[in-house]
């Protein structure tokens, strides 16, 4: 071998080293190729389908607050007049925004900017639900603002509804499958855990559970 191709060799072989002094935990990773496929796909799946465009739009034609961001899915709302969406909302296909009475001037189904709603989430309502900015409501839960007469000389069905106000604060977590009745205020930074029913006022930052719920302990 020449001397002259030798020193090209090596001058090849140096200059494809790490340079000395290089930090291996500033250096920029290289993405895999699935890593990058599913980079793509979820930024195409942040982008609205035709389908979601064209439901936001009938329902706000319907009366229906539907903020900026916010994504409707499959979901059941008879009387859209009556709700109010704010902005960045999560909404999962399957809730149920029922309101009884169509003719009351709304809306009675106020929900605030960048909050979720898990899959199948009833709100039951006669009277009027709050919920407040950035609330996480897990899927199954079911907020329920009336209950029947319980009078043995007539039949349930026939007595009148007592209806009380729901009200949720903001920065409240409601875990999943959790009943929330009429007259319960859940304040700010509060947390229900799953399966809970909850039937009185909750403070704030504190965390709940159970049938009733009952005070397990204060948030850190």
């Amino acid at each position: 071998m020449e001397p002259s191709q030798l020193s090209r060799d090596s001058d090849r072989d140096i200059s494809q080293e790490e340079p000395l002094g290089a930090n291996p935990d500033t250096a920029k990773p290289r993405l895999s190729y699935s890593e990058l496929v599913q980079r793509i796909y979820r930024r195409i799946a942040s982008i609205p389908a035709p389908r979601h465009v064209a439901r936001k739009t009938f329902l706000r034609c319907l009366g229906a607050h539907i903020g900026r961001g916010t994504i409707i899915p499959p979901c059941c709302m008879p009387w859209p007049h009556q709700v109010w969406l704010g902005k960045d909302c999560r909404l999962e296909p399957g809730i149920y925004f029922k309101f009884d009475w169509y003719w009351k001037t709304g809306p009675n189904i106020v929900i605030g900017d960048r909050v979720f709603i898990g899959r199948n989430v009833e709100f039951n309502i006669q009277g009027r639900i709050e919920i407040g900015n950035d609330c996480l409501i897990a899927s199954g839960c079911v907020f329920v603002d009336h209950d029947h007469g319980v009078r043995l000389a007539e039949r349930i069905s026939d007595q009148p509804s007592q209806i009380g106000q729901i009200i949720l604060g903001k920065d409240v977590w409601i875990g999943a499958n959790s009943v929330i009745l009429k007259n319960a205020r859940i304040d700010d930074g509060a947390i229900i855990g799953a399966g809970s029913v909850v039937t009185k006022p909750i403070p704030a930052k504190e965390i709940w559970a159970g049938n009733p719920a009952r005070k397990l302990r204060d948030r850190e």
